[in-house]
């Protein structure tokens, strides 16, 4: 299916709008570089926000051809943020809320590291854990994504009673595709407070577990990028090439529907990772004036315009990103 938007007819007609512009952090390295040197900080988040949109749609139609029964939450995504409406210095976007959706990923990748930024600079000794269950067939991804989460919650609760520990972590789920055997690997990573909590949680695991490699366990010594690795999304989109499959990501999505991919564990929940459906923000670097701003997509043009062709965050492609943008995966 072509990628240009101008050929994809929906029957949803209502707004789709945005604001809290995610920090510098993506499970796309694409998503950042350092070509984007602007003055204006409202403008630079808009030129990420344009290109997180770009990125979205250029995968987006292989997910959308499926006709998966997420069908109709993926032509949600093609018009997340499609209309920006300005009501003075007040710019108004309407988010899809999907996981999918790297404009979405932005901000909630952002709420997560805010939110949790100051619990994880008070663990004492924190550490980076990532526990993984064999790899599992599609007809039992659901189920096994299920019985991790029971466990983790059993060993918790074991951790407490048996050994005296009250874990402190945050848990983020994560799936990766073996395209050479067609089968999934869901695990979890975490940032655990206390060596000899994390060597318990990981022992009790494979325990737990009796096939699991032992060597597929990591616990180390977390750093200053433990929080980034940990909010990012949840598998990774545009990868190589050789390793994109939309019907194995269709087949991620569908199973961690309605299910939370991040948790905290024993520490304040201070944010949910949901992403509010309607925001607003204030621009100072446009004139004050009632406008429509719509997504321009498919034309060379990769930004929102005015019905007179003005660009609203005057975002420019590098060629590194117009690889990704107009590359054409191979689907099989």
């Amino acid at each position: 299916m072509s990628k240009d938007s101008t050929k994809y007819n929906s029957q949803d007609t209502s707004y789709h709008l945005d604001t809290l512009a995610q920090l510098s952090t993506s499970n796309c390295k694409e998503l950042f570089n350092k070509e984007l040197q602007y003055q204006d900080k409202d403008k630079i988040n808009l030129q990420k926000r344009a290109r997180a949109k770009a990125f979205t749609n250029s995968y987006l139609f292989d997910l959308i051809d499926l006709k998966s029964p997420l069908n109709k939450s993926y032509w949600n995504t093609f018009h997340c943020s499609t209309t920006i409406l300005q009501e003075g210095k007040k710019f108004t976007a309407k988010y899809c809320k999907n996981r999918w959706c790297l404009v979405c990923n932005r901000i909630r990748t952002a709420k997560m590291i805010n939110g949790y930024m100051s619990s994880i600079e008070s663990f004492k000794e924190p550490r980076f854990v990532t526990l993984t269950i064999p790899n599992v067939l599609e007809k039992d991804l659901k189920s096994s994504i299920n019985e991790m989460s029971k466990a983790l919650r059993d060993i918790t609760k074991n951790l407490k009673k048996t050994y005296g520990i009250k874990l402190k972590a945050l848990r983020k789920y994560e799936c990766t595709y073996n395209k050479f055997r067609g089968d999934f690997h869901p695990h979890y990573h975490l940032i655990v407070d206390g060596e000899n909590e994390s060597k318990q949680l990981v022992n009790l695991w494979l325990n737990r577990f009796k096939t699991a490699d032992k060597k597929g366990q990591e616990n180390t010594k977390a750093d200053s990028t433990s929080l980034n690795e940990l909010c990012k999304y949840f598998t990774k989109i545009i990868a190589k090439d050789t390793d994109y499959n939309p019907k194995a990501l269709d087949i991620m999505f569908r199973a961690v529907k309605s299910q939370r991919t991040f948790q905290s564990i024993g520490i304040r929940k201070y944010v949910s990772e949901d992403v509010q459906e309607i925001q607003s923000q204030e621009i100072e670097f446009k004139e004050n004036r009632n406008e429509i701003w719509g997504f321009d997509y498919g034309s060379g043009v990769y930004d929102w315009t005015t019905a007179d062709g003005e660009l609203l965050s005057e975002y420019e492609p590098t060629k590194k990103d117009l690889n990704v943008i107009n590359k054409i995966y191979d689907t099989h």
